[in-house]
């Protein structure tokens, strides 16, 4: 077989010694050929999209009698720029056994877990032992509803079980699955003579010229807060509601906002109807829906202590305009919530808070719902390798210059590696406006900020160090806009990142409930949402003396300043737009999610 063609193989052979009979029973065992191995993936390009299929099918008992049933998986991935493609799923091989296969076919959007499990009977018929299999499957309820059934009868065949398949390919790959039951079935007739017989195939995709079939059948436009009935679909000043739109034979229906064009998904062949529903355009829609959540805003002025209660309902806001960020208001969470969960892009995240721009600043929380350990973070780092000048305290750096730009940080180049590897796709959805503050105000005093030192190996305490050690005075603020990381397309901040990705600052940390080490482990503080037993970094410098220190968040939960060439855990962290429309209630089981 060439290396194209090698897809899913289904084997049956049959080896025994054929006893006459005249009703539905083998008077023999059927020994089969078939493992179930794994075979490589069937790869085809449609559309300019690329096409993945794998799994297995085959009958994979040793011994095969009438009746007997079995559960195979095959999966599909569409990669590819929001392409529909029309395709059907094909067998294609040699049967010679007289009794046709019987196949069901369900399909969902996630992996099922689904079993066959069949019992041998052994009875007697005069003379003769008649032998056939009772089968059952477990979770078929799972599958939902049926979506192809036939026959492979006996010849050199070409079957199409599934036909007239819809995906829509996306630049993360597009799932589907399918679970196709084959049965040897139990006739009333004697099946002797499929002994010696064989049934073996390949399973493909190929692409299929049918049109597919969608209907507006209503549109409703938001008006004062109303919906109304309207005709046309409005073409500039709203956004689909894709909670609210809603399409039968299980078509998804999504917006585009960058091109403001409406895509689907799941789409079948013919009878497809869609109601839609659009909003009004609201620049601040994520801001407004994670609010409509909180029904106790509450305020800080005392970070002198941790914050350790559960927080579940609460978000915070800032006192007055000195804790303001650069753009205004800000809304954070802090002690211990179980209702600040996102799922983007694949991962977990946490909100941090809402930025004065109504953006929204999330830190990585894993692939799974973690709380705590190494699935929290993506990998360890130094902050930066070199630690004897004041310039390796900086996330990007300058010799000689306190607010320089220059070089990236070690930590840096881990961080925009693995956004490009894993969230480059999903740029859209990213603010690049909400800069990360690595905030570099030197003092050669630690008790108050005189804004001397910062360059070469003069002893030096920077911003964070002044406010979080000393007074215990968080700030939202960037002092200096060269220390304010945002991306080259920005309206503010140093425009120096090429991703709109950095760390979170301690000045956070400390809003969040964490506080500054203490002797006698009064900071120690294991439950709020930022402790996860590891070490990991800030963007905060802490000082310099001799060696570049950098904050950082401790297994213990407090945080504390690490030597720079440390090896300590990263977390990414990120801005969601304020315009995108969310889902979710915020909890690890239904979390925030971009519609």
């Amino acid at each position: 077989m060439k290396e194209k063609n090698k897809k899913l193989i289904i084997i049956v052979a049959c080896l025994l010694v054929v006893i006459g009979v005249s009703l539905a029973y083998f008077t023999a065992s059927v020994l089969t050929g078939g493992s179930g191995e794994q075979v490589e993936a069937t790869t085809a390009t449609i559309k300019g999209s690329e096409l993945i299929v794998e799994g297995t099918l085959s009958f994979n008992d040793l011994d095969i009698y009438p009746g007997h049933k079995n559960v195979s998986s095959i999966k599909l991935t569409a990669t590819g720029d929001n392409t529909l493609i029309p395709y059907n799923v094909i067998w294609e091989g040699s049967n010679t056994l007289n009794t046709p296969i019987n196949y069901t076919v369900y399909k969902t959007t996630n992996k099922m877990d689904v079993s066959a499990s069949c019992e041998k009977v052994v009875g007697n018929m005069g003379a003769s032992k008649i032998y056939y299999e009772e089968c059952s499957i477990s979770n078929i309820d799972a599958l939902g509803s049926i979506i192809s059934t036939g026959t492979i009868e006996k010849g050199n065949t070409k079957v199409t079980l599934i036909p007239d398949e819809f995906i829509t390919s996306s630049l993360d790959g597009e799932i589907v699955y399918y679970y196709v039951i084959l049965e040897y079935p139990n006739l009333d007739e004697s099946q002797n003579i499929d002994m010696g017989g064989t049934f073996n195939g390949e399973i493909t995709i190929e692409e299929n010229e049918v049109t597919s079939d969608l209907t507006i059948a209503s549109i409703y436009i938001e008006e004062n807060g109303e919906y109304k009935e309207k005709n046309n679909i409005p073409s500039e000043g709203y956004t689909l509601n894709a909670e609210k739109s809603t399409c039968n034979n299980n078509t998804s229906i999504g917006w585009d906002s960058e091109e403001e064009e409406i895509y689907v998904s799941n789409l079948n062949t013919s009878n497809t109807e869609c109601t839609l529903y659009f909003d009004e355009y609201n620049p601040n829609a994520a801001k407004e829906y994670i609010l409509s959540h909180y029904n106790q805003v509450l305020t800080r002025n005392d970070f002198s202590t941790t914050v350790t209660s559960t927080t579940t309902g609460t978000i915070y806001k800032s006192a007055n305009s000195s804790q303001y960020d650069n753009d205004g208001e800000v809304y954070y969470f802090a002690g211990n919530p179980t209702d600040n969960w996102v799922n983007f892009g694949g991962f977990y995240w946490r909100i941090i808070r809402i930025n004065g721009n109504g953006s929204i600043r999330m830190i990585y929380q894993g692939t799974e719902a973690n709380t705590t350990g190494t699935g929290t973070q993506i990998g360890t780092s130094a902050f930066n390798t070199s630690s004897n000048d004041n310039a390796y305290v900086g996330y990007m750096y300058e010799s000689n210059q306190v607010h320089g730009l220059g070089t990236s940080s070690t930590i840096k180049g881990v961080l925009d590696t693995w956004y490009t590897n894993n969230l480059r796709s999903y740029e859209d959805d990213l603010d690049g406006n909400a800069g990360f503050c690595g905030d570099r105000e030197p003092s050669t005093s630690s008790s108050s900020s005189n804004g001397s030192g910062g360059t070469g190996t003069t002893q030096t305490y920077y911003g964070a160090y002044i406010r979080l050690y000393t007074n215990k005075a968080p700030t939202f603020e960037c002092e200096n806009e060269s220390d304010s990381y945002t991306t080259s397309g920005s309206e503010d901040g140093n425009r120096a990142l090429t991703y709109p990705i950095g760390l979170i600052s301690a000045d956070e940390v400390s809003y969040a409930g964490g506080l500054y080490y203490q002797s006698n482990g009064s900071a120690n503080n294991s439950n709020y949402y930022l402790y996860t037993e590891q070490g990991y970094w800030t963007m905060s410098p802490y000082n310099y003396g001799g060696t570049v220190n950098i904050f950082h968040v401790s297994p213990s939960g407090y945080f504390d300043n690490h030597w720079s060439y440390g090896e300590l855990a990263i977390r990414p962290v990120i801005n969601l737009k304020a315009d995108i429309q969310l889902s979710g209630s915020g909890t690890s089981t239904d979390p925030y999610v971009v519609v």
